[in-house]
């Protein structure tokens, strides 16, 4: 039997990295948003909000970042999950608190294995998910 088995988080470089590169793309978009980053287990790691973005949308950024560490997919990849499932299973998972199911949060892996999440709220969905790729991609590889 194995003990144990390899996991990753964010590093905190990795973390302002995603932070800072997501401030930046919001600035180049003259948009207003929150920012959440998750480690591997879905507790917040990192958070910022832009003067101006709308206060309900920093919720939905923190659930955004939530769901994509808990699901493994995008939040647009659980949204159209949910769309393809019975009412009755829906039901069952609207009971559970956090889940989302909105364009705008991304998983993040290291070497095949999840180390975190980002969430981006604010904008249309588009444009969260647009600043959220973007800090992504400033991590490299």
């Amino acid at each position: 039997m194995t003990r144990s088995a390899a996991r990753k988080t964010l590093s905190t470089d990795a973390i302002e990295t995603l932070l800072r590169a997501a401030i930046a793309r919001a600035r180049e978009l003259d948009i207003r948003v929150h920012i959440a980053i998750t480690d591997s287990s879905a507790e917040i790691v990192g958070f910022f909000s832009c003067e101006g973005a709308p206060r309900i949308a920093a919720t939905t950024a923190r659930h955004k970042a939530f769901t994509t560490v808990q699901t493994g997919m995008p939040t647009k990849d659980w949204k159209a999950y949910l769309d393809t499932i019975p009412a009755d299973e829906l039901k069952i998972i609207d009971k559970i608190e956090g889940y989302i199911g909105a364009d705008g949060g991304y998983p993040i892996f290291d070497d095949g294995l999840l180390c975190g999440g980002i969430g981006i709220s604010g904008a249309d969905q588009a444009r969260d998910a647009d600043v959220a790729l973007r800090a992504i991609e400033a991590l490299g590889r």
